[in-house]
């Protein structure tokens, strides 16, 4: 498919850590840009009874942690689809009141999820990266409080959630195109936003 209009659009990947940041970071993005579109990973799991599943290593349940689990060609090809004006996005926001931030001649769009940076066809799209880092403690006891479908089960963490964010992670970490953040810290909006500035954003009057 043709990425012809992608000069048209400034495309942010979020990605990172279970528990990090992702969501928050990318919903307040959607609030404060105009024009923004924007899509979840999450939305791209195959269904359970899916053979595309694997099975975490002794145990009865599915790895949702990898990247097979997600069904990745059909979230790039919406991508791409939206990019060349077929919206194909989760959500979007035209609204361009007062205060909201844009870049003239632009629009964004946001790609948000545990992985979608890893995948290189999404990766290399994106004109700003962001993978979300925590260590295990903090992680863990975030994840304790979300409920999940299927749900975690004893095991599931460290057997799955854990090292294969930590693979994940590590592959990132090469790439000096991608920005680390904390996610215990409370400015990765100020830091978008900032990297935006760069690109000539500018307030709404």
């Amino acid at each position: 498919m043709s990425l012809a209009k992608r000069d048209e659009w400034i495309i942010i990947g979020i990605s990172g850590v279970t528990c990090g940041g992702k969501t928050t970071l990318a919903n307040k993005l959607l609030d404060i840009l105009s024009p923004v579109y924007i899509f979840h990973q999450d939305q791209y799991f195959y269904p359970d009874d899916s053979p595309h599943h694997i099975k975490c290593h002794n145990l009865d349940h599915n790895n949702y942690d990898i990247l097979s689990s997600l069904n990745m060609s059909l979230m790039y090809d919406d991508i791409v689809s939206t990019i060349n004006g077929d919206n194909k996005s989760q959500d979007h926001n035209l609204d361009r009141s007062h205060g909201k931030i844009e870049v003239k001649g632009k629009k964004f769009m946001i790609v948000e999820g545990f992985t979608v940076i890893n995948y290189k066809p999404i990766m290399e799209i994106c004109h700003l990266r962001y993978f979300f880092v925590l260590d295990y403690a903090t992680c863990l006891n975030r994840r304790v409080y979300r409920l999940y479908d299927p749900p975690d089960i004893d095991g599931y963490f460290d057997q799955c959630v854990w090292p294969e964010h930590l693979k994940y992670r590590a592959e990132v970490e090469k790439d000096k195109r991608i920005t680390i953040l904390d996610g215990t810290r409370h400015d990765s909006l100020e830091t978008v936003l900032s990297n935006l500035a760069s690109m000539g954003s500018s307030k709404v009057l």
